[in-house]
């Protein structure tokens, strides 16, 4: 269920994988068919939709939106047993999940964790302020508030405003911040970050969720020091690791060489497990499904190895998390020699488990250390071939 402009990276991620499922021999030599149901962007609407098709005991429902949505249907899901993967939304850092929940998006609360440690230990940000949009924005806020503190920082102030509405108002109430914790859809949150600093001669740093990668696909409109939180294998930069350059290869062929926007091997991975699945049972959707998708063991499709468990509805990773930033002008812009030109750079400092050494996968460690070998520990962050390796002493902009 999605329709909407910041719904279309899901979406095409989702139909690359139904074509190569499809092109595969489908399910059991059945094709695997995408029903695209239009919530016109209306969380109360796309609660009634689905509650529509839980009645029509359909395999598995796909949901592109806000987590709260689904909240209403909880006893429903229960009945049916249908498994719902929820990307965009989240239901994690409310404590919303339910059994029948499985979520792609990364959880707030983890991504807020990232930016609080940058904002707080390497920046030394003072005057944090909280902007956000859309019915989760008051979850989001209470957390940024909560991983601020853990860090040793305190939340200034929060401003939430109704997705899709006109930031222009908030921006009287982050003047003077050090920084901006920015929440919201791809669109809402590039609204605000762009507001935040037009009204601005001296504007604070912009610290957002992984939806702003998604925003800025193509030319940046936002300065460099902007950042955002997202595994280090985002398909906007990644391109050295051999599954993900696989997967934007992928994707371009089948949108005529678009460059992909940054989430839509969340609606690819999210096909392809359910297509995997629905081969090893049979066919059989609801509740058989919903059981085994809880076996999901180093499942491998477009970027991180997928693991779930009774316990575990969670496609990404928690501990290889880390800022992605746009770059300054002493900042190497090519990662590798003939590589992409994306805006956005991985701030390797972030991606390290004490601030010091990497947490990447140990798969991927020579891609961006190729000295690593096999049982040493993990390299620090400046040995780094690629993305921004300067320390903080040495740069005042990230």
């Amino acid at each position: 269920m999605a329709a909407q402009q910041d719904d279309r990276p899901y979406l095409e991620g989702m139909r690359l994988a139904a074509e190569e499922v499809n092109a595969a021999g489908g399910i059991g030599g059945h094709p695997l068919t995408l029903a695209l149901h239009d919530d016109g962007g209306e969380p109360e609407r796309a609660t009634e939709v689905m509650g529509g098709l839980l009645r029509g005991s359909p395999k598995a429902i796909l949901f592109v939106g806000p987590g709260p949505a689904l909240s209403p249907l909880r006893s429903q899901f229960g009945q049916s047993g249908t498994p719902v993967i929820l990307l965009g939304g989240d239901l994690y850092t409310s404590r919303g999940l339910f059994p029948q929940v499985f979520q792609t998006t990364l959880p707030w609360e983890w991504q807020a964790h990232v930016l609080a440690r940058y904002l707080v230990v390497d920046r030394h940000a003072k005057h944090i302020v909280f902007a956000g949009a859309g019915p989760e924005a008051s979850s989001a806020a209470a957390a940024a508030k909560a991983q601020l503190e853990y860090w040793g920082g305190a939340l200034s102030g929060a401003v939430t405003i109704p997705a899709g509405r006109d930031p222009a108002h908030m921006v009287g109430q982050v003047r003077g911040a050090d920084a901006v914790i920015d929440f919201g859809s791809a669109s809402d949150s590039l609204r605000m970050a762009a507001a935040i600093q037009q009204a601005s001669h001296a504007p604070p740093r912009i610290a957002a969720s992984s939806s702003l990668l998604a925003s800025q696909s193509g030319s940046p409109k936002l300065p460099p020091g902007t950042v955002a939180c997202y595994t280090y294998t985002w398909a906007g930069w990644a391109e050295p690791i051999p599954r993900v350059a696989g997967f934007r290869q992928a994707l371009a062929g089948a949108t005529r060489g678009q460059e992909p926007a940054g989430l839509e091997q969340e609606g690819y991975d999210a096909v392809r497990t359910l297509a995997y699945f629905l081969r090893r049972n049979e066919g059989m959707g609801g509740a058989a499904l919903g059981h085994v998708l809880e076996g999901a063991r180093n499942l491998q499709f477009s970027s991180f190895p997928i693991d779930l468990g009774p316990d575990d509805h969670e496609f990404l990773p928690r501990d290889e998390l880390g800022l992605f930033a746009i770059a300054g002008p002493d900042e190497r812009l090519d990662p590798w020699e003939g590589g992409t030109s994306e805006p956005w750079r991985p701030l390797m400092r972030t991606f390290t488990y004490d601030g010091l050494r990497d947490d990447i996968l140990d798969r991927d460690k020579r891609i961006f250390f190729p000295f690593w070998g096999k049982d040493k520990p993990g390299p620090f962050y400046w040995q780094s071939r690629y993305g921004i390796v300067t320390r903080p002493a040495k740069d005042p902009l990230h």
